[in-house]
Protein backbone atom coordinates (compact mmCIF):
# COMPACT_ATOMS: atom_id res chain seq x y z
CA UNK A 1 0.00 0.00 0.00
CA UNK A 2 3.21 2.40 0.63
CA UNK A 3 4.18 1.94 -2.60
CA UNK A 4 1.03 3.39 -4.88
CA UNK A 5 1.63 6.73 -2.82
CA UNK A 6 5.51 6.43 -3.41
CA UNK A 7 5.23 5.45 -7.62
CA UNK A 8 2.71 8.60 -7.72
CA UNK A 9 4.98 11.37 -6.42
CA UNK A 10 7.69 9.90 -8.11
CA UNK A 11 5.29 10.40 -11.80
CA UNK A 12 4.12 13.52 -10.18
CA UNK A 13 7.70 14.34 -9.94
CA UNK A 14 8.76 13.17 -13.41
CA UNK A 15 5.87 15.40 -14.80
CA UNK A 16 7.18 18.77 -12.77
CA UNK A 17 10.78 18.47 -13.94
CA UNK A 18 9.58 18.59 -17.69
CA UNK A 19 7.82 21.32 -17.33
CA UNK A 20 10.20 23.83 -17.73
CA UNK A 21 11.19 22.38 -20.69
CA UNK A 22 8.62 22.11 -22.21
CA UNK A 23 7.83 25.75 -21.62
CA UNK A 24 11.36 26.55 -22.74
CA UNK A 25 11.04 24.44 -26.19
CA UNK A 26 7.58 26.29 -26.95
CA UNK A 27 9.55 29.48 -26.22
CA UNK A 28 12.24 28.23 -28.56
CA UNK A 29 9.92 26.99 -31.51
CA UNK A 30 8.38 30.28 -32.87
CA UNK A 31 6.93 28.61 -35.71
CA UNK A 32 3.49 29.35 -37.39
CA UNK A 33 2.27 31.33 -34.47
CA UNK A 34 2.07 35.11 -33.70
CA UNK A 35 4.29 37.06 -31.73
CA UNK A 36 3.41 39.23 -28.94
CA UNK A 37 6.10 41.08 -26.88
CA UNK A 38 6.80 43.54 -24.33
CA UNK A 39 10.15 44.05 -24.21
CA UNK A 40 13.06 43.27 -26.45
CA UNK A 41 13.22 40.42 -28.94
CA UNK A 42 15.62 39.21 -31.72
CA UNK A 43 14.78 36.50 -34.51
CA UNK A 44 18.05 34.40 -34.16
CA UNK A 45 19.68 33.48 -38.07
CA UNK A 46 18.37 30.50 -39.35
CA UNK A 47 14.77 30.85 -38.19
CA UNK A 48 11.84 31.06 -39.72
CA UNK A 49 8.53 32.59 -38.22
CA UNK A 50 5.45 32.36 -39.85
CA UNK A 51 2.91 34.78 -38.55
CA UNK A 52 2.90 38.49 -37.47
CA UNK A 53 5.01 40.34 -34.76
CA UNK A 54 4.04 43.11 -32.89
CA UNK A 55 6.29 44.67 -30.02
CA UNK A 56 5.64 47.00 -27.30
CA UNK A 57 8.48 49.04 -25.85
CA UNK A 58 11.10 47.27 -26.94
CA UNK A 59 13.46 46.78 -29.67
CA UNK A 60 13.44 43.72 -32.22
CA UNK A 61 16.33 42.80 -34.31
CA UNK A 62 15.25 40.09 -37.23
CA UNK A 63 18.23 37.94 -38.25
CA UNK A 64 16.20 35.17 -39.35
CA UNK A 65 13.17 35.31 -42.10
CA UNK A 66 9.29 36.45 -40.90
CA UNK A 67 6.68 35.58 -42.75
CA UNK A 68 4.11 37.91 -41.62
CA UNK A 69 3.89 41.70 -40.58
CA UNK A 70 5.87 43.86 -38.16
CA UNK A 71 4.77 46.38 -36.08
CA UNK A 72 7.00 47.91 -32.91
CA UNK A 73 5.31 50.15 -30.65
CA UNK A 74 8.06 53.02 -29.02
CA UNK A 75 10.79 50.82 -30.33
CA UNK A 76 13.60 50.25 -32.62
CA UNK A 77 13.52 47.67 -36.06
CA UNK A 78 16.41 46.45 -37.03
CA UNK A 79 16.06 44.09 -40.34
CA UNK A 80 19.39 41.84 -41.41
CA UNK A 81 17.20 38.85 -42.50
CA UNK A 82 14.27 38.75 -44.84
CA UNK A 83 10.37 39.89 -43.60
CA UNK A 84 7.69 38.73 -46.20
CA UNK A 85 5.66 41.36 -45.13
CA UNK A 86 4.60 45.07 -44.16
CA UNK A 87 7.01 47.18 -41.68
CA UNK A 88 5.36 49.15 -39.18
CA UNK A 89 7.47 51.39 -36.84
CA UNK A 90 4.61 53.45 -34.23
CA UNK A 91 5.95 55.78 -31.13
CA UNK A 92 9.14 56.30 -30.76
CA UNK A 93 12.03 54.17 -32.51
CA UNK A 94 13.36 53.62 -36.06
CA UNK A 95 13.82 51.62 -38.54
CA UNK A 96 16.96 50.38 -40.47
CA UNK A 97 17.48 47.64 -43.11
CA UNK A 98 20.72 46.59 -43.40
CA UNK A 99 22.50 45.87 -46.85
CA UNK A 100 21.96 41.82 -46.05
CA UNK A 101 18.17 42.54 -45.01
CA UNK A 102 14.98 42.68 -47.23
CA UNK A 103 11.55 43.41 -47.10
CA UNK A 104 8.79 42.21 -49.25
CA UNK A 105 6.30 44.73 -48.28
CA UNK A 106 5.97 48.46 -47.39
CA UNK A 107 7.65 49.94 -44.68
CA UNK A 108 6.31 53.11 -42.81
CA UNK A 109 7.91 55.24 -39.35
CA UNK A 110 5.31 57.17 -37.61
CA UNK A 111 6.96 59.46 -35.19
CA UNK A 112 10.42 60.74 -34.33
CA UNK A 113 12.39 58.07 -35.46
CA UNK A 114 14.60 58.01 -38.41
CA UNK A 115 14.01 55.08 -41.97
CA UNK A 116 17.21 53.86 -43.32
CA UNK A 117 17.59 51.53 -46.00
CA UNK A 118 20.75 49.78 -47.45
CA UNK A 119 18.94 46.68 -48.39
CA UNK A 120 16.13 45.66 -50.87
CA UNK A 121 12.28 46.80 -50.41
CA UNK A 122 9.41 45.81 -52.75
CA UNK A 123 7.11 47.96 -51.28
CA UNK A 124 6.87 51.88 -50.70
CA UNK A 125 9.05 53.40 -47.92
CA UNK A 126 7.36 56.35 -45.76
CA UNK A 127 8.06 58.49 -42.76
CA UNK A 128 5.28 60.30 -41.43
CA UNK A 129 6.38 62.88 -38.54
CA UNK A 130 9.57 64.27 -37.76
CA UNK A 131 12.61 62.03 -38.53
CA UNK A 132 14.77 61.51 -41.65
CA UNK A 133 14.91 59.29 -44.14
CA UNK A 134 17.92 57.74 -45.73
CA UNK A 135 18.32 55.13 -48.77
CA UNK A 136 21.94 54.61 -48.94
CA UNK A 137 23.73 52.99 -52.60
CA UNK A 138 23.26 49.75 -51.93
CA UNK A 139 19.29 50.18 -51.46
CA UNK A 140 17.21 48.79 -54.04
CA UNK A 141 13.17 49.91 -53.68
CA UNK A 142 11.02 48.77 -56.08
CA UNK A 143 8.19 51.26 -54.42
CA UNK A 144 8.28 54.89 -54.12
CA UNK A 145 10.02 56.93 -50.77
CA UNK A 146 7.88 59.38 -49.25
CA UNK A 147 9.02 61.84 -46.57
CA UNK A 148 6.09 63.61 -44.81
CA UNK A 149 7.01 65.20 -41.84
CA UNK A 150 9.61 67.71 -40.33
CA UNK A 151 12.39 65.29 -41.59
CA UNK A 152 14.67 65.23 -44.59
CA UNK A 153 15.10 62.80 -47.80
CA UNK A 154 18.40 61.50 -48.46
CA UNK A 155 18.80 59.77 -51.18
CA UNK A 156 22.84 58.68 -52.07
CA UNK A 157 23.99 58.42 -55.49
CA UNK A 158 23.90 54.39 -56.70
CA UNK A 159 20.96 53.89 -55.11
CA UNK A 160 18.32 52.31 -57.06
CA UNK A 161 14.69 53.70 -56.50
CA UNK A 162 12.16 52.26 -59.16
CA UNK A 163 9.44 54.83 -58.01
CA UNK A 164 9.28 58.22 -57.15
CA UNK A 165 10.85 60.45 -54.38
CA UNK A 166 8.69 62.91 -52.39
CA UNK A 167 9.81 65.27 -49.55
CA UNK A 168 5.87 66.75 -48.75
CA UNK A 169 6.73 68.45 -45.57
CA UNK A 170 8.86 71.51 -44.28
CA UNK A 171 12.47 69.21 -44.65
CA UNK A 172 14.10 68.93 -48.61
CA UNK A 173 15.18 66.34 -50.75
CA UNK A 174 19.09 65.88 -50.83
CA UNK A 175 20.58 63.93 -53.08
CA UNK A 176 24.29 63.12 -52.89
Amino acid sequence: MKTKPLALALVGGVLLAGLPAAAHADDDDDRDRTINRTGDYTVKKGREIDGNITIRKGNLVINGDVDGNVTVRHGNIVIRGDVDGNVRQLGRGSVTVTRSGSVDGNIVERDHGNLTVSGDVDGTVTELHRGHVRVYRAAEIDGSVRERGVGHLLVWRGADVEGSLSEGGPGRLVRR
